[in-house]
């Protein structure tokens, strides 16, 4: 496709961009759609892992969805606060409910979830810039330190109890 043809289909570099990024977010809400699990800190381990798998089985959409300077992209707090972004508006609702269940502290939501994003983005750019040794490395560190962070949030029932 030559640069010309493109205008054919998209009024300017903006219209692309935030077409890209549309496209790359309908394929990441895609994926969180389709976790089954409604215990809330299984669902959060496994949006996680969801991340993972489409940071590495796709990453140009995910580029697009992420790292794309689009005029549209959602801003944080408002668009997020609003429900703008329909996969922080699930991961809020789990947060929650988890909160509800007694089993995550009183921490804002919303903050709960942009921290555990924000460390998920960072751990796959880190592998993008090639600062682990390896694919298996850098998955393997991730799963322990997205675990880690999940299970730093939760409260010990246990101790709770005493």
């Amino acid at each position: 496709m030559s640069p010309m043809s493109l205008y054919r289909h998209f009024a300017d570099k903006d219209a692309l961009l935030n077409a890209l990024m549309a496209d790359g977010l309908a394929a990441w809400e895609e994926r969180v759609r389709a976790i089954r699990t409604k215990a809330p800190l299984q669902w959060l381990d496994r949006i996680g892992e969801e991340f993972l798998a489409f940071a590495l089985e796709e990453p140009h959409r995910f580029d697009a969805a992420f790292f794309l300077p689009a005029p549209e992209a959602r801003r944080y707090p408002a668009d997020f606060a609003a429900g703008r972004s329909p996969v922080v508006a699930m991961t809020v609702a789990k947060i929650e409910q988890a909160r509800a269940e007694g089993v995550l502290g009183d921490i804002p939501a919303l903050e709960v979830a942009l921290t555990y994003s924000a460390l998920a983005q960072g751990l796959v750019s880190m592998h993008r810039a090639r600062r682990f040794s390896g694919e298996a490395e850098f998955t393997a560190l991730y799963r322990s330190v997205m675990r880690r962070s999940l299970k730093s949030l939760t409260i010990d029932t246990k101790r709770k109890a005493k």
